[in-house]
């Protein structure tokens, strides 16, 4: 039986006809580096399609609010490394309102107030995917754990998408 998250990511998925994919995170500090890494790499299994919008917003998503407003997706789903004191690679969907009572983003900025501001400004449905960090320090690269949870949520997101 499939993860919970899983399940639900199909499901929105399913129903959604244009969806962004947006991965959150910087590159030079470990395993933050989760989310841009799966833009990079899911971009290499696809094609440009009409229907999906891949973005790599680094640390700051803010900053795309307008091309995604643009799109007008029914689906927005962030990638991003969260801690939350669990295994190293495990996957899990974060609730935006524990991003804003708890720190367990690796970003000083709470998704929170992204999400919050694309659901009333679109609206669109938002996902968080997040990804439990190994090694956030400056310069090293991403953990085996990381990366592999990575891997796999690309080939996910290809099954789920028919691609």
């Amino acid at each position: 039986m499939p993860n919970k998250w899983i399940k639900i990511l199909r499901k929105e998925i399913d129903s959604a006809h244009r969806i962004c994919i947006l991965g959150v995170g910087n590159i030079q500090r470990g395993d933050d580096g989760a989310g841009p890494l799966l833009i990079n790499l899911f971009k290499t299994r696809i094609e440009k399609k009409e229907n999906i919008l891949l973005i790599n917003s680094g640390e700051t998503p803010e900053n795309f609010t307008g091309e995604i407003r643009k799109f007008q997706p029914d689906l927005v789903i962030i990638f991003d490394a969260c801690i939350r004191s669990k295994k190293p690679g495990e996957i899990f969907i974060v609730n935006p309102e524990k991003i804003e009572n708890e720190d367990i983003s690796t970003h000083r900025l709470p998704l929170s107030m992204f999400v919050k501001f694309l659901e009333e400004t679109i609206p669109t449905k938002v996902i968080i995917i997040g990804i439990e960090p190994k090694n956030l320090n400056f310069g090293d690269g991403i953990s085996p754990e990381v990366k592999k949870a990575v891997e796999a949520l690309v080939w996910l997101l290809c099954k789920c998408l028919k691609i």
